[in-house]
């Protein structure tokens, strides 16, 4: 578990006009959620989140390897950037990232494991929002006026089936909009005698939590779940919270 918590070294980050925050929260067991976010260049920044399958030690190992894979402080290791022909990086498309890693853990990795993984490349000036889905729980967007809008339409795990093809979607955000990447301890928590939770849970949780900002709204959306579970949470908890208030400033 310290293992896990060690890989997401960096919780909040503010970017100007806009901000980022993490949270993970591990079971009683060990895991493999992992969240992280990273610059791509000067105007654009990825987060991902990640749920490798299974539980214990060899989802452990997976997890710190798929970290490796996407750092934030060794961009030359990071496989969702490349390196023009200028020596600038800039993002590989979602969607072919999440094929390339597919193609990694089939041929090189070679192992049993397999991970769900959503991640999204974000404009801070223009809002402009790139995401792939392979698995995870819909990404939601929590608007301004407090709607919600869920987007993607699920996708394959990566590491399951060879030559999987994926899709990128694409959204803006408007000024005060919420891009909130949740894991599956958050929609399948269940409740004492009822459903999970679910997409209609989650949407009532993000809207009722509305007036939160940061880290702070991360927490309490935990406390939440806990209440709502009778503190009985089977599964991590993983998120990322996107937090979008306008153009950023001071961009050459």
């Amino acid at each position: 578990r310290k293992l896990q918590q060690s890989l997401v070294k960096e919780r909040h980050r503010s970017f100007g006009n806009a901000q980022v925050s993490l949270t993970l929260r591990p079971s009683g067991h060990v895991g493999g959620d992992l969240v992280g976010f990273f610059p791509i260049n000067i105007r654009r920044v990825g987060l991902y989140g990640i749920d490798v399958s299974g539980h214990g030690i060899t989802s452990a190992l997976m997890t710190a390897r798929l970290a490796g894979y996407l750092s934030g402080t060794s961009p030359e290791q990071n496989i969702a950037l490349i390196q023009t022909e200028f020596g600038f990086y800039d993002g590989r498309d979602p969607a072919d990232l999440a094929a390339y890693l597919n193609t990694l853990v089939l041929e090189e990795m070679q192992t049993d494991s397999y991970f769900t993984l959503i991640y999204a490349d974000v404009d801070l000036i223009s809002g402009k929002v790139a995401l792939v889905q392979a698995g995870h729980p819909h990404p939601a967007v929590l608007r301004a006026d407090g709607s919600v809008e869920f987007l993607g339409d699920g996708g394959l795990p990566v590491g399951l089936i060879e030559g999987a093809s994926y899709e990128t979607v694409t959204t803006r955000l408007a000024p005060g909009d919420r891009l909130f990447l949740g894991s599956d301890g958050i929609t399948e928590a269940e409740p004492p005698r009822r459903p999970q939770i679910g997409e209609e849970g989650l949407a009532m949780l993000l809207k009722r939590l509305n007036l939160l900002r940061g880290p702070a709204f991360l927490d309490a959306l935990y406390w939440e779940l806990q209440r709502m579970t009778s503190d009985n949470l089977s599964d991590d908890v993983s998120a990322v919270l996107f937090e979008f208030n306008g153009a950023k400033e001071n961009v050459g």
